[in-house]
């Protein structure tokens, strides 16, 4: 259980934050037409630039927080470590529901580390 929340939890940070990243890197070349056709796709889509764009900065924090779940998997403190995990992988799909496909690892690596803690609970008692 140790190691699939390890793996599970570097392979989903990573995921999350080269998205998060590509996200800012596309914006951040937009100039002001582009900006204007992008906001105007995505409202006819039903989402929202703003919101894509604070999506990608919850991802970048995302990486950080999930490879310190990572770490916290690594000293067993797997309840913490499921914690963390879990938080950066729900929190981007509430502003851009299209991030979900690169943050379900981190949920997985959550949930995994959520059954670690118990199963290490249910030895100790």
């Amino acid at each position: 259980m140790k190691m699939a929340s390890i793996i599970l939890g570097v392979l989903g940070a990573l995921a999350v934050g080269f998205l998060g990243m590509k996200w800012m890197s596309d914006f951040g070349s937009l100039n002001e037409m582009e900006r204007l056709a992008a906001q105007a796709q995505l409202a006819a889509q039903g989402g929202s630039l703003d919101k894509m764009i604070t999506a990608s900065f919850i991802m970048i924090a995302g990486f950080f927080v999930g490879l310190a779940g990572v770490f916290m998997s690594l000293k067993e403190r797997y309840a913490l470590a499921g914690g963390l995990m879990l938080g950066a992988g729900i929190l981007p799909p509430l502003f851009a529901p299209q991030t979900f496909i690169f943050t379900a690892l981190l949920i997985a690596a959550g949930v995994v580390a959520f059954i670690a803690h118990s199963k290490r609970n249910a030895a100790h008692a």
